[in-house]
């Protein structure tokens, strides 16, 4: 019943998924409904493609909790381990929890109906290709056009729960001490090539299971986006602005680099800013939080020119898909072309922050070129006094002034970074 109105918030009020539940349930049921919710929305296309060979009439959208949970259970008969008899009876009881008692009959007779089309010589018609790689047909046509020599671990990746990485904070411990912590609380883990700060684990954990997380000696963060507060190339005593900041994992980071910065966490979100303040308090540094559109200088900026700038910019997310498979169902294709925009914005309007001789990291989790590279090249047309330094790293590949990190099934998201510096004044 949960696991069902989660759902349908995505694919019935184009909502965001959020795991949070407030409604009191065992560590083992909250791990169950995580997984029919992620599970569902990561095979969604391919679901749904099914159950409209199975539905005789389309269910109305007031009726998309119906429709969820017809996915839900469709999602247990062929993913988990779950005896059919008992998916099926569990997916007809959450009629009642929906109160929809009409619905239980349909419920039954659709799933009972896809296994006996499934055991059939005929079975279920074929769905599209792109529905069988669980993805929309424009995203699924659009990867590889980009990324033809690449497209289909992207394709594996976004369909695919994705690794747990760790974030170690080398003032309090070294990768090889936390490990050996990890070791002897039973959690089986290895370091990262690329990133010296990274550990990541073989299968992820509770929070509550990582030894002294609760005291800042360890977060969660993608390997990928580790990589941030390296490349910044920071000082003692720098102004630093983190624009975009939330959930606060870089701003922390760069924290943990260099504890003297003067560091400004800007969010455009005052609720989602309540997670920067959190995970700085959890880490135990202090920065300047404020509420704002990061472009909208005259609301919030004192004048202070700013050393070093990460604007870490609204994007599409499609390179980090694994984490929130929503994002296959919510984006649509216009939408690459306005979150360029609103980059673009962002990237013009703060670039008149940065003190001359100062850097600027432009970073995304987005795999498309639009938001990426166009953005730069157009940005570096436009502003004289701009000039991208080159990334020299082992890892990703070169994309225009930047470098690209492809998403990689079990390792990392996908992420563009470009380092910008701005012409010293005569």
């Amino acid at each position: 019943m949960l696991a069902a109105r989660a759902v349908a918030k995505v694919i019935g009020q184009g909502g965001a998924f959020s795991s949070t539940i407030n409604h009191p349930l065992s560590d083992q049921d909250r791990s169950f409904y995580r997984k029919l919710c992620f599970g569902t929305l990561r095979h969604y296309f391919q679901l749904d493609a099914q159950l409209q060979t199975l539905l005789k009439k389309t269910l109305s959208k007031k009726d998309a909790d119906i429709h969820a949970l017809l996915l839900i259970g469709l999602y247990q008969l062929q993913y988990l381990r779950t005896p059919d008899h008992a998916a099926i009876s569990a997916t007809v009881d959450a009629t009642k929890g929906l109160k929809k008692p009409w619905a239980k009959g349909l419920v039954n007779a659709v799933l009972r109906n896809f296994l006996r089309l499934q055991d059939s010589i005929d079975g279920l018609p074929k769905p599209t290709e792109a529905a069988q790689a669980n993805h929309p047909q424009w995203l699924y046509l659009t990867l590889q056009k980009h990324w033809p020599a690449a497209w289909t671990d992207i394709v594996n990746y976004n369909n695919a729960a994705p690794a747990m990485a760790l974030r170690v904070n080398l003032n309090r411990s070294s990768r090889a001490a936390y490990q050996a912590q990890l070791i002897a609380a039973g959690i089986d883990s290895e370091i990262d090539d690329y990133c010296d700060t990274a550990i990541r684990l073989r299968s992820a954990v509770n929070i509550s299971a990582l030894p002294n997380f609760a005291e800042g000696t360890v977060s969660v963060q993608d390997v990928g986006a580790q990589l941030a507060a390296s490349l910044l190339n920071i000082d003692t005593n720098m102004q630093i602005l983190d624009a975009c900041a939330a959930p606060g994992g870089k701003a922390v980071n760069l924290l943990e680099k260099e504890e003297s910065i003067h560091l400004t966490a800007v969010d455009s979100s005052s609720k989602r800013l309540l997670n920067v303040e959190e995970n700085l308090q959890r880490c135990g540094y202090r920065a300047r939080c404020i509420a704002a559109d990061a472009a909208q200088l005259d609301d919030w900026w004192d004048g202070v020119l700013f050393d070093r700038i990460l604007l870490d910019a609204p994007c599409s997310g499609t390179g980090i898909i694994s984490h929130h498979p929503d994002i296959k169902i919510l984006r649509r294709e216009t939408d690459i072309a306005s979150f360029a925009q609103q980059q673009k914005r962002l990237l013009n309007a703060l670039w008149a922050a940065l003190k001359p001789g100062g850097e600027l990291l432009y970073c995304t989790c987005s795999v498309m070129p639009e938001e990426n590279n166009h953005v730069i090249d157009a940005f570096l047309h436009a502003m004289p006094d701009a000039k991208a330094l080159k990334i020299d790293a082992v890892w990703g590949q070169q994309q225009g002034y930047g470098r690209q990190l492809l998403p990689n099934q079990g390792k990392y998201g996908g992420f563009f970074y470009t380092r910008l510096s701005k012409s010293a004044m005569v």
